[in-house]
């Protein structure tokens, strides 16, 4: 048989050739199982804390009601607060308004101040619809402006409660308390609508005038609406 140098040179390249592979396959996976336990030993999951408390306020009067607060805060360590704020009766223990609430700004809900309750009472009770009685108010904090909302809760003298209403808006323009007019807005890309509720004595909407600016045009369409009915509509030029 003849030697052949050659092919002897070639065979053994191939075995070395196939051996360094082997190796490298073997050491990458030995490298990525320390990586791996080492992130386990460095790295901690992260854990999120809270802490929780609750306030309640010294009785006060409240539309010919002796009431008192209790608000609940749940505080994250990140950063965040929740109010869960009730309002009850403090002769028959009954709730009269519950609202959670995650405010944007914590610095205006110090709930470690001595005078939180006293800010509450001063900012967030006002009489929207003239009947005498203080209705709650507290301003949502949308993504922007046009997202965000004044929440408006009204009083029911006759029930001694709070209910939703139809006057939340992101802007309270006007409250015209000698004509008992509440004048709102609100607005997206391309309108600004306002709205005027016309009240009587007793807290009920008399009447609606809706105004409606479309921004591309010089013209105000507007809407007089009685009982959920459109009684008068009409569309009028702007003047300069």
């Amino acid at each position: 048989m003849e030697f052949n140098p050659l092919k002897k040179l070639t065979y053994l390249f191939i075995t070395l050739l196939v051996a360094s592979c082997k190796n490298a396959v073997q050491n990458n996976s030995l490298m990525e199982k320390v990586v791996a336990a080492d992130t386990l030993t460095t790295e901690e999951p992260l854990e999120y804390k809270t802490d929780t408390l609750s306030k309640i306020s010294n009785p006060f009067l409240l539309n010919k009601l002796l009431c008192y607060w209790e608000h609940f805060f749940v505080i994250y360590n990140y950063g965040g607060l929740e109010i869960t704020m009730k309002l009850y009766d403090y002769k028959t223990k009954k709730l009269l308004l519950e609202y959670e609430y995650h405010p944007k700004y914590e610095e205006n809900y110090d709930y470690k101040s001595a005078t939180y309750f006293d800010s509450i009472n001063k900012y967030h009770f006002d009489d929207f619809n003239f009947d005498g009685f203080k209705d709650f108010t507290l301003y949502e904090y949308g993504s922007m402006p046009m997202t965000s909302t004044t929440v408006i809760i009204l009083f029911n003298n006759k029930t001694k409660t709070f209910e939703h209403s139809e006057l939340s808006a992101p802007v309270i323009d006007e409250i015209d308390s000698i004509n008992r007019i509440l004048t709102t807005h609100e607005w997206n890309m391309d309108n600004v609508y306002y709205t005027k509720y016309h009240f009587n004595k007793k807290g009920k909407i008399n009447f609606i005038e809706n105004f409606h600016y479309p921004n591309d045009t010089a013209v105000v369409h507007y809407k007089k609406i009685i009982n959920e009915k459109i009684v008068e509509q009409r569309t009028d030029t702007l003047k300069d």
